[in-house]
């Protein structure tokens, strides 16, 4: 795949040079990816003290292959709803083929699993808009309604924990900040959806003292990402949206239940859901890529909640990120080579676009 600006999208000023070395473009060498680094090594040294590792092996080898097989099925499951659902967005220009967004969405998985800064989300934006030379502030733009989406049944998810048990503080706290967060996002982007044309014609206006090329680029940018919002106003899309949003979540909690019962644990109904947000509200928490010892404390620290053996808990921590990450791995993968795309030109490439979209 030819990596070119996408053929609807105007620029301004000159290309931005190719960085010399793609690992620093994405934070090798700065602070963000060594306090990461710092932050896993400490969260999975609580993990493994006072740990008996025999006891976690001899978990381990209880584990139910059948049911760790349906728990990875689960989970590519859910994978492929989101990959529906973000059609579903991408529908309101033109709609890519599953095969298409389904690749391009394991690509921005597994970016976003193992390196830094979030490039996935720019590095989906990116294939997709150039893979259907379409723009890719209108792609940017369904991602973020994706997460406006998610945000909404984190919180959801919370008020049924909230019906089952009084949540413990080290997640209460972070829970109000998500509603927080909710409550702000949530109004600004029903205004932006239903005020888009008054949104763009202040855009027009306030862009007159800047120079032509830029004003174009800017008033071209603002109209394609309020584009993306025209779902908030067709019901029968926004059905689809909210639908499309509990099975993804459905399945994920499912994912969890099945790890459950791989291991024979015996665990309340609402304990996959539980686990599922804690992890959720976890990827804020500083991390080297891949999430390695943040992972693990946040599931000990969840399981504990039921008085699971820290041992136990441990093992199940292992099983949980290998059905979870082995298959974003393999998935990744195969949609690089779907895609014709190297890893190191998508992180270049994302890591160029997320400086643009900062600038712009």
């Amino acid at each position: 795949m030819k990596l070119t600006p996408g053929a609807r999208e105007k620029t301004f000023g000159k290309e931005p040079r190719a960085v010399p070395a793609t690992l620093r473009r994405w934070g090798v060498g700065d602070s963000q990816l060594w306090i990461g680094v710092v932050f896993s090594l400490c969260f999975l040294a609580l993990a493994l003290h006072d740990v008996d590792l025999t006891e976690t092996a001899n978990t381990l080898r209880r584990v139910n292959v059948p049911l760790l097989g349906a728990a990875v099925a689960s989970f590519v499951l859910s994978a492929a709803a989101k990959s529906i659902r973000w059609q579903l967005l991408l529908a309101v220009r033109k709609s890519p083929s599953f095969a298409r967004a389904f690749s391009v969405l394991s690509v921005g998985l597994m970016v976003n699993a193992f390196l830094p800064a979030r490039l996935g989300e720019f590095g989906r934006a990116y294939l997709m808009g150039e893979s259907e030379a379409d723009s890719k502030a209108f792609v940017l733009g369904t991602i973020a309604i994706e997460k406006v989406a998610d945000l909404l049944f984190l919180l959801l998810s919370l008020a049924v924990l909230l019906s089952q048990m009084a949540l413990p503080e080290w997640l209460a706290g972070p829970a109000r900040g998500t509603a927080l967060v909710i409550a702000i996002l949530v109004p600004c982007f029903v205004l932006l959806a239903w005020q888009s044309s008054f949104v763009l014609r202040v855009v027009e206006q306030a862009s007159r003292f800047v120079p032509l090329r830029w004003r174009e680029w800017l008033v071209g940018q603002t109209r394609y990402g309020l584009a993306s919002l025209v779902v908030v106003r067709r019901p029968r899309r926004l059905i689809g949206l909210i639908g499309w949003s509990l099975i993804v979540w459905l399945l994920s909690a499912l994912t969890n239940h099945l790890a459950f019962l791989a291991l024979e644990l015996a665990m309340p109904v609402w304990a996959p859901l539980l686990l599922l947000v804690v992890l959720q509200v976890g990827v804020a928490v500083p991390s080297s890529p891949g999430r390695i010892g943040v992972f693990q404390y946040l599931t000990i620290l969840t399981l504990a909640l039921f008085s699971i053996e820290k041992e136990v808990a441990l093992g199940y921590s292992v099983v949980l990120y290998l059905v979870v990450y082995a298959p974003i791995a393999v998935l990744g993968a195969w949609g690089f080579g779907h895609e014709k795309i190297t890893w190191g030109r998508l992180v270049e490439a994302a890591a160029r676009f997320s400086e643009s979209r900062k600038r712009g």
